[in-house]
């Protein structure tokens, strides 16, 4: 089981246990195992959401918002909806940030009281559970229009994002087997939510086996009814249409205003590539090319991480994603996020002098300097920030690629190839 859900007590709202349930059909999908725990409480704090994996634990308050979301790390958070209408998220009580905070204190400190309690002595004296993740996850998605100013301390994600995250994210000095995992919610006194667990894994028990007979027997069966005499028909079809499809004449060329997909290309051999969570909406294309690198000290060369080596545990000291292109109006806007795991700030300028972009028909695609929001993403250690880049001009007709490259910041010379397809 990639996943198991554990429960202190049933979620109340509908809409968290919607969010659950699809947030666990989601990691069932990735290799490892993961441990959702919900609703539970661990010194005298009622817990939201807490995710377990064997390189990682990350403390999070859910927040459903149908708004634009605005919010910092002192005083109240709104909700402002499409009709201009605001609300106060949390009223009478601390707002996201805060409430995660002290989510934190209360588990890393139960985590590192207990400890010897399911860890090695060895790992007992080497881990510390203060290295967990505070996230703030609005559901389902955050609203273009947000305004969230927070600290080190907290990131704040989309529900959307949240699967891309636990890929990415590990916790320092944090390496958990099975085993010291499922102790985890026992000694927090939660139970698996069967139900809901039972949904995820949806495994249908396998069909009754018949007696064995001569395939030529079996075969003449088939065709004496109706169904297998239709199974040979579409599958006559079948063939038909591959045939087709085979020697069918080459597509032709992309019309300009052709939808374009953004697909995972493969790792190029200036960086560590791997795409995920590919969606297309006419002129918006969202999904993630991410590029990973670490430092290596004994040679003074940044190197690269393998995009299997991510989805295992290997942690990078710096990941830089492109995660949106929008092309919706008169210019291309691209949306980059960069992930600082080391001990230093990292920036990664949005300028045309940093980022180069060209197209498989030969043209360039200049980044304007003043429309970048920001003009560079500053990143403090640990943290993640985001930033757009923006080019002045429509994509040219007929082009076929993308190729996007970092010149120098933050790690050197590095590329994102970009199919575009109808």
């Amino acid at each position: 089981m990639a996943v198991q859900v554990w429960i202190g007590e049933k979620p109340e709202h509908p809409q968290e246990r919607r969010a659950i349930l699809a947030l666990a059909q989601t990691l069932e999908k990735l290799e490892g195992l993961f441990l959702i725990l919900s609703n539970f409480s661990v010194g005298g704090r009622s817990i939201d959401l807490v995710i377990i994996k064997h390189d990682a634990i990350v403390i999070i308050e859910l927040k459903h918002c149908d708004g634009r979301v605005i919010g910092s790390v002192n005083g109240p958070w709104i909700v402002e909806g499409r009709n201009g209408e605001q609300k106060r998220l949390n009223p009478g009580r601390k707002n996201p940030y805060n409430q995660v905070i002290s989510y934190f204190h209360a588990l890393t400190n139960f985590l590192n009281e207990h400890r010897r309690e399911f860890l090695s002595e060895q790992k007992a004296n080497s881990i510390d559970f203060r290295t967990c993740k505070r996230l703030i996850v609005i559901a389902p998605r955050i609203e273009e229009g947000s305004q969230l100013d927070l600290d080190w301390k907290v990131e704040v994600r989309g529900l959307d994002e949240l699967p891309a995250y636990m890929i990415t994210e590990r916790s320092s000095e944090i390496e958990l087997s099975e085993e010291e995992m499922l102790a985890i919610p026992k000694l927090l006194h939660c139970t698996p939510w069967t139900e809901l667990n039972e949904v995820v894994q949806e495994e249908k028990p396998p069909a009754p086996s018949s007696p064995a007979l001569p395939w030529r027997e079996r075969a003449w069966r088939a065709l004496q009814t109706t169904t297998g005499r239709l199974a040979v028909a579409f599958a006559a079809l079948a063939f038909v249409l591959l045939l087709a499809l085979f020697f069918r004449p080459p597509a032709p060329v992309p019309r300009a205003d052709a939808p374009m997909t953004i697909l995972s290309a493969g790792t190029p051999a200036d960086g560590a590539m791997i795409g995920f969570n590919i969606m297309t909406s006419q002129c918006r294309w969202d999904g993630y090319q991410l590029i990973s690198k670490y430092w290596d000290a004994r040679n003074q060369t940044w190197q690269n991480v393998a995009a299997g080596e991510i989805t295992t545990g290997t942690s990078p000291d710096i990941i830089v994603a492109l995660e949106q292109i929008d092309a919706c109006s008169d210019r291309i806007e691209l949306r980059w996020s960069v992930q600082n795991n080391t001990s230093r700030t990292v920036r990664l300028p949005l300028r045309h002098d940093n980022i180069k972009i060209s197209d498989g028909l030969g043209n360039d695609y200049p980044i304007s300097n003043d429309d970048a929001r920001p003009a560079t993403i500053t990143v403090p250690p640990g943290s993640r920030q985001s930033g757009v880049a923006v080019v002045r001009r429509q994509l040219a007709a007929n082009a076929s690629t993308l190729r996007i490259t970092l010149l120098e910041q933050p790690f050197g010379e590095a590329s994102f190839i970009v199919a575009l397809q109808p």
